[in-house]
């Protein structure tokens, strides 16, 4: 992948507008899993909500599928007033979205985006079959639009988050984040096999998007569970 910015403005505006008709058609879940969106395939989703609806934006076609009761509604995210025809959706499910206006989606946002997103969630769901016990499913989370899960050690408030970031307010290109909590300075010591120690505003391992993708999916997932048992040792 090319190491230039991925534009995620107007996608991103979109999927907290989704995320809002979730949170309020679903029952609140541990860990704030209500608030979270999922990439499966091409498409970024709600998940099935209450065993007949789904929300669902295919990244191909820059469709967005509204699915209740074997029922379809799309809408084209190029070229229709999203606002409006999502809140007509909001309104039939008595819900309401807070967004003002929302912009169209261009192709170039749906392809750089797919590109990254397809490979970030790749990754992630490859190290997670790497971990044991109690962990969280894979999130796309609306309002920093990162990809992230939780290991926990079951003591206390202990754990270990990982995820990978399109853009933030820090940083303007993608990077993968592994932050234990509590975190213990003393394991900055020890050398990582990828990536370097963060300590600037968050503490923990980052690892630059461009490094990472160099690697199979396979071979990044490895590198990040070997990062994970390091991070680990903040707990000992």
């Amino acid at each position: 992948m090319p190491s230039s910015e991925i534009k995620i403005k107007n996608l991103q505006e979109i999927c907290l507008a989704v995320g809002e008709i979730k949170q309020q058609l679903v029952e609140e879940l541990p860990h704030f899993g209500h608030h979270g969106l999922f990439v499966q395939n091409d498409e970024i989703t709600t998940g099935l909500m209450n065993n007949k609806n789904e929300i669902k934006i295919n990244l191909l076609t820059g469709q967005l599928l509204y699915f209740e009761n074997e029922v379809g509604s799309f809408i084209d995210l190029k070229k229709d007033n999203v606002l409006e025809k999502l809140q007509s959706i909001s309104s039939s499910k008595n819900v309401k979205i807070s967004a003002e206006s929302l912009n169209n989606v261009t192709e170039q946002e749906l392809s750089s985006y797919h590109d990254f997103a397809k490979k970030a969630s790749q990754i992630l769901e490859l190290f997670r079959m790497n971990l044991r016990d109690n962990f969280t499913l894979i999130h796309l989370w609306p309002h920093h639009f990162d990809f992230s899960l939780e290991w926990f050690t079951g003591n206390n408030d202990e754990q270990i988050g990982t995820g990978i970031s399109p853009v933030d307010e820090q940083y303007s290109k993608p990077y993968l984040y592994m932050n234990p909590w509590p975190f213990e300075e003393k394991i900055i010591k020890e050398s990582l096999p990828i990536g370097t120690w963060h300590t600037d505003g968050w503490k923990g391992i980052k690892v630059e998007w461009d490094e990472l993708v160099q690697l199979t999916p396979k071979d990044a997932a490895e590198k990040l569970t070997e990062l994970f048992f390091i991070a680990r040792k903040s707990f000992h």
